[in-house]
């Protein structure tokens, strides 16, 4: 027996597993969700800290300016 874990795309996609299962060809098995940690490791590191402050710097004066328009 093996264990794999996929990702849905579409909502037909569940429908084709269970499907499958019901043929006996596989056991649909519900996880329990991963903690929200894992996504943001993922993205860990994409830009440097550098950027990160100019960008947000930009966004603030963006901001600032926005009040001051209106």
């Amino acid at each position: 027996m093996q264990t794999i874990t996929i990702e849905l795309l579409n909502e037909h996609a569940l429908k084709l597993l269970q499907q499958l299962e019901r043929l006996n060809i596989l056991r649909l098995v519900v996880a329990k969700k991963k903690s929200s940690q894992q996504p943001k490791r993922q993205w860990a590191g994409s830009i440097s800290k550098e950027t990160a402050k100019r960008m947000l710097s930009n966004v603030e004066e963006s901001r600032n300016e926005w009040e001051r328009n209106i």
